[in-house]
């Protein structure tokens, strides 16, 4: 019945598709190509007819598949009868003093329940025994009328099997169309699944484009064809990657799941405490369920509160290597798997779980390089795992692939991790992939973007005060080294601290002392922006200039230090 079921599945999703059409043909048309598959689908209600009128809905052979099959039921149906009448006869007339319990079926054959070893009052035959279950007897009088009966079993599977038979013929010659409606529904069963998905996490439309081949760049005006459905414009830059408020899925997903479940059991321990009070039942439980909500409240609050936080990323059309540096659980690998993510997703058609709007490159591969490579079995280090999974990644990423890379140049001697890292790097930004996402400790490839156009820096920021990551990721800003201020706000002896910072050096102080001026002036220009737009003042445009102004002298200053280290 599974045809049958897909058959009339399609046919009434036809009916409904063609009556909408006829009210809205506007929904008809943003249904494309969706509706034309449906439409176009070949339901063959012959055949649904023939299906029904041979298999009943368990699966059973109807008794109008054939007139044959009808006439050989009959017959079993009365020689059962038969020996039913039979054998309660022999029961009833018996005056053995054995005990006749009875009527079994062994083996397709009436027979009767005899307990104890006296005579009987009739011949038969002996078909089983055993001490505790007693003798199953056939009568002799009864062995005519059971080998009738099994004749009519016998002619009866071979009728069900005959209109089995012609039905699978007639099944097979639809069988093309019907692997072709099983296909379609699938595929639409994908498509609902992805459209419930997108929705109850409000997800936002991609705009997608395909980024162009080796030594051609990114057109955005022709490249880049704004979606009808979106309802925010993209700004005017030209953007390689834009995802605003952009959310790891998992987390997400694990987020909400919590929140509802701890939501359905306030609402239960609610209506549980106002059943009680209603009938007056168990007022000492009731003061310990009002505990127990109180705390499920208090769980509930503490939820929405650590929402999980989203990370922005916006890259130029002009970067090709995006390098994140910052503290470790800083949410920089978080961050390469939500981009990671927000590409697949865009590909197989979720919507991406960001604000609007959206641009994302179609991507003809993901490569990722994160966690620890080690194997035992083949004998490699964590140095080694990377460097072989990463060498596979060159070898197989084209000039339109991403490709996430953590902790680049991790697990050796730092001077000579960071001279790798940096030649990895410099490698896949000239022809080996259309964008690389590296993160990475050392401080060395922080300084490619001021010898190489196609590099930018990124970095987690990091609350000194509070001695917890933000989550937040700065643009155009390399990150900095905060293990020292770190160590030295938990309590570890200043004398360890003075000897660190002078083993550190002035250069390094210096340039730590410049970007966490950096960082001061990216948020003065982010408060000093918002509040400008609040109030619509013209000024904005100076704030924009004079951020601009500070940042390049700070970055040729930046330059100069890491190029005298």
């Amino acid at each position: 019945m599974a045809v049958v079921s897909l058959m009339l599945f399609v046919e009434s999703l036809q009916v409904t598709i063609r009556a909408a059409m006829r009210q809205d043909e506007e929904s008809h048309n943003l249904l494309m190509p969706l509706t034309e598959t449906i439409l176009e689908a070949v339901v063959n209600k012959s055949l649904v007819k023939s299906i029904q009128d041979i298999i009943d809905d368990d699966g059973s052979v109807k008794d109008t598949a054939s007139p044959e099959l009808r006439r050989y039921r009959e017959q079993v149906q009365s020689l059962e009868s038969r020996l039913c009448q039979l054998m309660d006869r022999l029961i009833r007339n018996s005056d053995s003093e054995a005990s006749l319990s009875e009527v079994s079926i062994v083996n397709g054959r009436c027979c009767i329940k005899v307990t104890g070893d006296k005579s009987l009052s009739f011949d038969g035959l002996l078909l089983s025994s055993g001490s505790d279950a007693g003798s199953m007897i056939e009568p002799i009088v009864a062995v005519p009328l059971n080998d009738e009966l099994q004749g009519a079993r016998a002619l009866v599977a071979r009728a069900e099997l005959d209109a089995l038979s012609k039905l699978t013929d007639k099944i097979l010659l639809e069988l093309d169309n019907i692997q072709i409606l099983l296909q379609e529904t699938i595929t639409l069963d994908k498509v609902t699944a992805r459209a419930k998905y997108s929705i109850a996490y409000d997800g936002t439309l991609p705009d997608l484009y395909l980024p162009k081949f080796e030594h051609e760049t990114v057109n955005t005006a022709t490249d880049w064809p704004v979606s009808a459905t979106s309802s925010a414009q993209l700004p005017k830059k030209p953007w390689k990657v834009f995802i605003p408020n952009a959310f790891h899925p998992l987390l997400l997903q694990q987020h909400q799941e919590n929140l509802r479940r701890i939501k359905k059991d306030v609402a239960s321990a609610t209506a549980e405490i106002r059943r009680r009070r209603i009938y007056g039942q168990d007022i000492a439980e009731e003061d310990q369920l009002a505990s127990d909500l109180d705390s499920m409240k208090n769980r509930v609050s503490k939820l929405e509160r650590n929402h999980p936080i989203p990370v922005d990323f916006m890259i130029g059309e002009e970067t090709t290597v995006l390098v994140i540096t910052g503290p470790n659980t800083g949410g920089k690998t978080i961050s390469l798997k939500t981009v990671g993510l927000a590409s697949l997703m865009a590909k197989i058609g979720l919507y991406i779980l960001a604000s609007e709007p959206v641009k994302i490159p179609w991507f003809d591969a993901v490569y990722a390089d994160i966690g620890d490579e080690q194997s035992l079995t083949q004998s490699l280090s964590t140095f080694s795992g990377h460097l072989k999974q990463i060498g596979a990644i060159r070898a197989q990423s084209t000039s339109q692939s991403l490709v996430l890379l953590d902790e680049v140049g991790a697990g050796t001697n730092p001077l000579e991790g960071a001279a790798l890292g940096m030649s990895l790097l410099e490698s896949f930004a000239e022809a080996g992939s259309f964008l690389t996402l590296a993160t990475t400790h050392h401080g060395e490839l922080k300084t490619l973007k001021y010898s190489n156009d196609s590099f930018e820096n990124a970095c987690v920021e990091f609350d000194e005060e509070n001695l917890k990551p933000t989550f937040r990721i700065l643009w155009g800003i390399p990150g900095r080294s905060n293990a020292i201020n770190i160590a030295e706000r938990l309590g570890l002896p200043l004398d360890i601290i003075e000897s660190a910072r002078h083993l550190l050096g002035t250069a390094g102080a210096e340039i730590n002392a410049l970007i966490m001026d950096m960082e001061k002036f990216k948020q003065e220009y982010d408060e000093q922006l918002q509040q400008a737009q609040h109030y619509l003042i013209p000024g904005s445009f100076i704030i924009t200039w004079k951020w601009r102004r500070r940042m390049l002298w700070i970055t040729l200053l930046l330059s100069g230090k890491e190029s005298q280290e």
